[in-house]
C-alpha cells in the first residue's frame, strides 16, 4: 500500500488555488513524484471549518519525504503558495491500509478514529463489510493508518467520497446500526472521535 502525506492548511484564495491546480499544478506536482494530488475544503467541522485538506500520495515514506522537500524547493509551487496565502496548520503521514470503490465525487467526509492498529487483511475485511452498506450512498472509501501525526488523539481516518451527502449519511447511519459492524468495532477497540464534511476543490 502507498503513503499519503496530508496537509491541513488555511488558504486565503481557494478559488485561485483551485484554478492553478486545474491549469498546471496537478500535473506539475505529479511530475515532482506524487502518484496522486487532491484538495478538499472542510465546510462543516467545528474549528476546522474553512481549512483545506491537501493530500499527496507516494509509494514509500522516503518518496513522501523527498516529495515534501521537493515541493518547498520548487519555485513555482512556492510562488503559488505565496500568491494564494497558503498557511500550513499541520502535516500528517498516513499509510493507505485498505480501499474500496473510487475517489470520485464533489463531496466527502473524514472520520477520525482511535484504537489499536490492525493488520492489513483485517482492515480490508472490515472495510468490505462496511462497504456493503456504504456503497448505497458513496463512491469509495480509503482507510488510512496514522504513521506520524504528532500528539493527536486519532490513530487513523476513513476518507469517504460521494456525489450526495444525504445519501452518504443515510448509508453511514445504516452501517453503524449493523450489529456485525458494532461487534467488530467493539472487539478491535475502535472508537469514532469525530467527523468533518468536505467539498472537493480538485
Amino acid at each position: 500500500m502507498s503513503y499519503v502525506y496530508s496537509v491541513l492548511a488555511g488558504i486565503g484564495d481557494t478559488a485561485g488555488f483551485s484554478k492553478a491546480a486545474d491549469d498546471w499544478a496537478i500535473e506539475h506536482v505529479l511530475g515532482l513524484g506524487a502518484k496522486h494530488f487532491t484538495a478538499s475544503e472542510i465546510v462543516m467541522g467545528g474549528e476546522l471549518s474553512g481549512s483545506v485538506v491537501i493530500g499527496f500520495e507516494y509509494e514509500t515514506v522516503d518518496a513522501a519525504m523527498e516529495g515534501q522537500a521537493g515541493i518547498y524547493a520548487d519555485g513555482k509551487t512556492v510562488q503559488l503558495m505565496q500568491e494564494t496565502q497558503v498557511q500550513v496548520i499541520r502535516r500528517n503521514l498516513f499509510r493507505l491500509q485498505a480501499e474500496v470503490g473510487s475517489r470520485t465525487g464533489n463531496y466527502g467526509t473524514i472520520l477520525y478514529a482511535a484504537g489499536p492498529p490492525v493488520d492489513d487483511a483485517t482492515a480490508q475485511q472490515d472495510l468490505d463489510i462496511n462497504w456493503s452498506h456504504m456503497e448505497k450512498g458513496a463512491n469509495g472509501i480509503m482507510s488510512l493508518m496514522s504513521i506520524a501525526s504528532g500528539p493527536a488523539p486519532f490513530t487513523g481516518t476513513a476518507v469517504t467520497s460521494a456525489d450526495s451527502l444525504d445519501s452518504l449519511l443515510a448509508a453511514s447511519e445504516a452501517m453503524f446500526a449493523d450489529e456485525e459492524v458494532r461487534s467488530r468495532m467493539a472487539s478491535s477497540g475502535l472508537s469514532i472521535l469525530g467527523r468533518v464534511i468536505t467539498r472537493r476543490l480538485f
